[in-house]
């Protein structure tokens, strides 16, 4: 990256860059956007219920991929928020993408890097201070590039990842609730595995063969936190460490 870095980081000199709006409209096509209040059994499938008790649709099958958002759905499954704010800027560049924990990217006119990781935060506001602290970490890996990121005018954007206490996604069947179907949990690794696991998700609820191995598909599985537990001898809430 034209400097010696001052820690280990990984060299990615392949690596290509996407842009995630256009990546996005892509995969979605139309949408219907609505606030969910619950979900329930319906007379051919599931409901889907707004906050004044209207129905929003019915549907065979629910496959449920919003985030920290799951846990007040479903009871049971151990998915929680973690903020994160990336910054970016036009005025200092990188020639390829580098991480180390951290990570910096080129774009089309400047640098993007980050990010930040608050676990339990849900705000989506711009942070001065969290901008510092994205600096702080490019300093400590690639320092020329931070003194010229850190001269210029920063830009951002904050969102809420959603995880999980063993770091893998969940993606399946809910427990218990036939028909409804799980994918979160994906982390900071959104782009890297929610084309897979959709299409293992997707294979499922029709009834179709998987693209995804058995041993793959039972790591994913979001029943595995109960299972576990059960053949631990331990509660839920023990297992997933909410009951420490």
């Amino acid at each position: 990256l034209g400097e010696p870095s001052m820690g280990t980081a990984l060299d990615l000199t392949k690596a290509l860059v996407i842009e995630p709006v256009g990546v996005l409209t892509a995969w979605t096509g139309p949408i219907r956007r609505a606030r969910v209040a619950r979900i329930a059994p319906g007379a051919s499938g599931w409901t889907l219920w707004d906050a004044a008790d209207g129905v929003i649709v019915e549907a065979d099958a629910v496959i449920l991929t919003i985030g920290p958002a799951i846990g007040a759905l479903l009871d049971g499954l151990p998915i929680a928020p973690v903020r994160g704010q990336a910054s970016w800027t036009d005025a200092a560049t990188t020639a390829q993408a580098a991480a180390w924990g951290g990570y910096a990217v080129p774009t089309r006119t400047g640098l993007l890097f980050g990010a930040t990781h608050d676990r339990g935060e849900t705000g989506t506001d711009l942070r001065p201070g969290d901008h510092d602290r994205n600096l702080a970490a490019l300093a400590a890996a690639l320092p020329r590039l931070a003194a010229r990121a850190g001269e210029a005018d920063l830009n951002g954007r904050a969102s809420v990842r959603a995880t999980t206490p063993d770091h893998l996604p969940l993606a399946g069947p809910a427990p218990d609730l036939e028909g409804v179907y799980v994918l979160g949990g994906l982390g900071s690794r959104g782009f890297c595995l929610a084309p897979l696991l959709a299409e293992h998700v997707a294979a499922q609820a029709l009834g179709a063969p998987s693209p995804l191995p058995a041993p793959l598909a039972e790591l994913v599985a979001p029943d595995r936190f109960r299972r576990r537990a059960a053949r631990k001898g331990r509660s839920l809430a023990t297992e997933t460490g909410k009951g420490e």
